[in-house]
């Protein structure tokens, strides 16, 4: 499915943060006390137990990936809309990661919380912002991914999180389409391509070319996410780099 939607949002600062020790134990050390979303991947075999590691609640002062990317970008000049894009559920269902970053932030706008895109909420998410942000004109992205469970074969995960600050209309980078599966041959000629597995790979891949000078104006660069037996793309083109408001990566505990 190609969505040419999203070709109305442009996005005005990035920020990013990554920790990359998170805690995780063998599923084996928490005994009966295992969160329900784990249960269906050790019941279907999707990661055997013997391989299953499993995220650890965080603490109540840790203030995570997601509260790092949202203090770079800073408050916004007036109220708008917070989207908090999440690849997956918490571990603890009594906790709200939206309402907390609301009530720390003082946020004052409305607050959308997203998780049913799931690995590919860090480029579909354009095609809502094309139509959610009308009457508001500019809003605040958060794409956090803090995956609950990890097969430990392939290692421990790292925590990320890319702020995004985005308006309707002409902006530094230009959002030129998203969609599901492969991007159209109109994606085509693109300067770099930046890909990954999670919602925040291209994005963070995105964010050290930009720290680093590899985009100049004009330059059209496509973000892939490949998972499992989905993909999904997204197409940006640099209109004003100059203009463009960069922060970190923060790295939370560093």
């Amino acid at each position: 499915m190609t969505q040419f939607g999203a070709a109305k949002v442009s996005i005005e600062a990035v920020s990013a943060a990554v920790n990359s020790d998170p805690r995780y134990l063998p599923v084996t050390d928490f005994g009966g006390n295992l969160p329900v979303q784990v249960l269906t991947p050790m019941r279907s075999g999707q990661v055997p137990p013997e391989h299953l590691i499993v995220q650890l609640p965080d603490e109540l002062d840790e203030p995570g990936v997601a509260a790092f990317a949202l203090a770079a970008l800073g408050r916004p000049a007036r109220d708008e809309p917070l989207f908090l894009v999440r690849s997956g559920p918490l571990r603890d269902p009594l906790t709200s990661l939206l309402a907390r970053l609301d009530h720390d932030f003082g946020w004052g706008g409305s607050e959308v919380g997203i998780t049913l895109l799931e690995e590919l909420g860090g480029t579909l998410v354009f095609d809502l912002l094309s139509w959610a942000l009308y009457g508001e004109d500019a809003g605040t992205v958060l794409i956090c991914d803090e995956p609950l469970y990890a097969d430990a074969r392939r290692g421990s995960p790292r925590f990320c999180a890319v702020g995004l600050r985005v308006r309707l209309g002409p902006g530094p980078l230009r959002v030129l389409g998203c969609g599901e599966g492969a991007p159209p041959g109109s994606a085509a000629p693109v300067r770099s391509v930046y890909t990954g597995s999670g919602p925040c790979d291209g994005w963070l891949a995105l964010h050290a070319a930009l720290a680093a000078g590899q985009i100049r104006d004009g330059d059209r660069v496509l973000l892939r996410t490949s998972a499992r037996d989905r993909g999904g793309w997204l197409l940006i083109e640099a209109a004003d780099v100059a203009g463009l408001e960069l922060a970190g990566p923060a790295v939370p505990g560093g």
